[in-house]
């Protein structure tokens, strides 16, 4: 017991010990870092801020796709799998994507977008030159002199309704138009007829049914209505209305491949499929490092590197000639077929600096005008005070509507950035006067302030010197509450459409885009700005938390 007791009196010791070396020796930064470092939610949110900061920053150098370029194909594009497989011959590779493209649902219409591929490269017979060639896209080709332009695929497909008992029976036989791209779908492992087995790079072609011009399956349907569809057709239901159809099967069939040159004089190459001796397939590798479109990083330094990406497309169709950049998606697309990852790094910019900027010009008119009111008093006072009492009289958020509706219009992004910030500026710097002059009312009767008036300091040297000082630790507790109210506010005015506007990227105006039902339903990844707006409000509200804990002089032992 008396072992145990003298534990305790040890570290009481040696607690005092530290309490001492604290207030004695530590600089009042090193007191407060100490403090802060206790606070585990405050000192989180300080580092995702930090985080958040320098990917606006650097938003150039982190974004894969050039934010302001519209790839229209692919509007409400889904986020992009990454595979480590390889999907069609299910070899093990490096992390990659595919392109996609847009079908349709044959009953409902509805657009949806699948995986797809092309040829990279392939080797076939040409009958009419009496010759074998490799024609590789985007590469010149010496057996026709000139360099692979495009590559395109024209496909039959065939639908039959498939009965209880097995009977397949016709339904529609049609040409689809040349397309790019060949659906992932149409390389089923029933449609692989070995195990596939690279040749100077290439499979052969006799390993894949679609390669041999045989009818291969891509969709079955079951759906009830589906069916009931088919049977009430014009042309399919006198087939199948005595029938019981159990599904709606559909066939594709490779017709032939066509090759565009770059030479107009060559005319374009047909290959058919008992033609193809091996072939390619083109997968886009997720690469680190990437030279992509250009950009100026930090705002002078013109380059095209990238932290991560893939290559650009060499398919006219998908190819924008007015960029550099691949198309990959990890986050989705929005209306234009913009990255929503690339456009939420950008609107970062905004959005974040926004709070800072807008609290910079609020609290410096804050400080000087509660600063004068408090010091001089008397009829300065009276009419200042009132003064901010009319404008705080005034509903904020109206306030705020009326100043945006009145900005004018065509104006560039920059200039309605800069009045943006003036208007939420404007309601704010009301409430913090009133607070700095109550401060400074008591702060004039201290007795260093009245030495300073004694010794003839000009009375904006003592307000500058002796009074505004005293208020920083109100001040940084408050600026770190109040930014978010500006990022709200920002987004607010963007979210109705008289903030940002279109082609500048802000997180209000990005969730201006999931107003509708229709989006929230089909495309939940335009609410994403909306995380990094929670994310951020919810970080500062941590922080400032923290701060006012660590700068409370309790807390400091002073």
């Amino acid at each position: 017991m008396a072992k145990k007791k003298k534990e305790q009196e040890k570290n009481i010791e040696n607690k005092s010990n530290e309490e001492i070396f604290e207030n004695e020796f530590l600089s009042q930064p090193q007191l407060v870092w100490r403090i802060l470092k206790r606070h585990r939610l405050g000192l989180t949110a300080m580092f995702i801020l930090i985080v958040l900061y320098l990917l606006a920053i650097f938003a150039d150098f982190f974004s894969p796709m050039d934010p302001y370029n519209n790839h229209i194909k692919y509007r409400y594009m889904q986020p992009m799998d990454t595979y480590t497989t390889d999907q069609i011959t299910g070899e093990k590779v490096d992390r990659h994507v595919y392109l996609y493209t847009l079908t349709r649902d044959p009953i409902t219409r509805k657009g949806s977008f699948v995986e797809a591929t092309h040829f990279d490269k392939f080797r076939a017979y040409d009958p009419f030159e009496d010759v074998t060639a490799t024609l590789e896209l985007g590469k010149y080709n010496e057996t026709y002199g000139a360099t692979v332009t495009n590559i395109q695929y024209s496909f039959k497909e065939i639908i039959r309704a498939k009965t209880s008992d097995g009977e397949l029976i016709d339904l529609t036989t049609s040409t689809d138009p040349l397309k790019s791209l060949i659906p992932l779908t149409y390389f089923k492992s029933e449609n692989v007829s070995g195990n596939l087995e690279k040749i100077d790079g290439m499979y052969d072609a006799d390993l894949l049914k679609m390669m041999r011009g045989s009818e291969v399956l891509v969709n079955t349907d079951t759906r009830d209505y589906a069916i009931e569809e088919y049977k009430n057709h014009w042309q399919y239901g006198p087939k199948i209305a005595d029938k019981e159809i159990e599904e709606i099967v559909t066939y594709k069939q490779l017709n032939f491949v066509e090759v565009q040159f770059s030479d107009f004089t060559v005319f374009p190459l047909e290959i058919y499929p008992e033609d193809i001796e091996a072939v390619s397939f083109k997968r886009y590798d997720l690469e680190w490092f990437v030279r992509s479109w250009d950009y100026k990083l930090l705002g002078f330094i013109p380059t095209d590197l990238h932290l991560f990406g893939v290559e650009k497309s060499l398919l006219p169709e998908y190819s924008d000639h007015l960029s550099d950049d691949g198309i990959y998606y990890p986050w989705g697309a929005d209306k234009y077929g913009r990255d929503m990852f690339s456009r939420i790094l950008f609107g970062s910019r905004i959005s974040l600096t926004i709070g800072l900027i807008g609290i910079a010009i609020t609290f410096t008119i804050g400080l000087f005008l509660g600063g004068v009111a408090g010091f001089y008093g008397g009829w300065t006072d009276e009419i200042l005070m009132r003064l901010t009492e009319i404008l705080m009289s005034i509903p904020g958020f109206y306030l705020i509507i009326s100043l945006a509706a009145v900005l004018p219009t065509g104006i560039s992004p920059a200039l309605r950035y800069l009045f943006i910030i003036v208007i939420l500026s404007f309601i704010g710097w009301p409430g913090m006067t009133r607070v700095i002059r109550g401060m400074t009312l008591g702060l004039k009767q201290s007795e260093f302030v009245e030495a300073a008036i004694a010794l003839g300091y000009p009375p904006s040297k003592v307000i500058s010197r002796h009074l505004l000082p005293n208020t920083a630790t109100y001040v940084i507790v408050s600026a770190t509450l109040q930014v978010p109210q500006y990022i709200l506010g920002e987004a607010g005015l963007s979210f109705l459409g008289i903030g940002i506007t279109e082609p500048s990227a802000s997180w209000g105006l990005m969730l201006s885009q999931a107003q509708n039902i229709e989006a929230l339903t089909n495309y939940p990844w335009l609410l994403l700005p909306g995380l990094f707006i929670f994310l951020t409000v919810i970080s500062y509200n941590l922080f400032g938390d923290a701060i006012r804990d660590a700068l409370d002089p309790r807390s400091l032992g002073n």
